[in-house]
């Protein structure tokens, strides 16, 4: 039976950085909202392992991806040895003009969809073949920011199930948690261009951070070489948290 390994958010920044790395080691299942985007990553699948595709939006379609997920691997037959939620979405702004709809979307995005997804994957459909989930937060969800209440609260409700699931999920299964400071993605390109976002890079020493400095992590933590690690949330912020 063939084993697969599910990245959120496939087809932008982070998580189409990971794809790309993964594609000629592992099979992969590509969740996305934008169907061509997701064929597109597909298409450059390397030889020998294959890359499916589950287009969904996890904010309107949250609800629905437990299911879809459990008919995919019923159908095909497959397992799931990891979950990788790269996944996010933000909406700068002072708190007091935060609705419910915006707060909704956040939440629904970045911590309520993975929930989901996890279900169907602990459960004996998948056969025990889970062995890794990885989500990765953000440096907010420790340090929080201005402007940002909504997506912090939200990265620290990643931090919270990561750390709840190792202990939960052990010793089958590992639940590690990422925060990243700063890294070049198109979600954060126009705020890097302005003279906040210059300012902003003055605190970190080593710079804006790149996709590849998260996914070398993320390729060490699915590794063997990381067993004896559960339950962390690893800061990776090019030495922000020292200011």
């Amino acid at each position: 039976m063939d084993t697969y390994t599910i990245i959120t958010g496939a087809t932008s920044g982070i998580g189409l950085d990971l794809a790309r790395r993964l594609s000629g080691e592992r099979n992969l299942i590509l969740i996305g909202r934008n169907e061509e985007k997701l064929d597109a990553v597909i298409a450059q699948a390397g030889d020998g392992h294959r890359a499916l595709k589950l287009v969904c939006d996890l904010d309107a379609d949250r609800r629905l991806l437990a299911s879809r997920l459990s008919d995919l691997i019923l159908k095909d037959g497959l397992q799931i040895d990891a979950l990788v939620h790269c996944a996010g979405t933000s909406k700068v702004m002072p708190f007091r003009q935060a609705d419910a709809d915006t707060i909704d979307t956040i939440f629904n995005v970045n911590i309520l969809s993975v929930m989901e997804l996890i279900r169907p994957l602990i459960k004996k459909e998948n056969k025990g073949a889970l062995k890794n989930i990885l989500l990765v937060s953000s440096l907010a969800s420790i340090r929080g920011e201005k402007g940002n209440a909504v997506y912090a609260a939200s990265k620290g409700a990643l931090n919270a199930l990561a750390i709840t699931l190792a202990k939960e999920l052990a010793p089958k299964v590992r639940v590690n948690s990422i925060s990243p400071g700063t890294v070049a993605t198109p979600m954060t390109h126009d705020f890097l261009q302005t003279e906040a976002g210059a300012a902003h890079l003055q605190n970190y020493p080593l710079g804006v951070g790149h996709c590849e400095d998260i996914t070398n992590l993320i390729a060490f933590l699915l590794s063997d070489e990381a067993r004896w690690i559960t339950g962390q949330n690893i800061v990776i912020d090019g030495g922000r948290s020292t200011y």
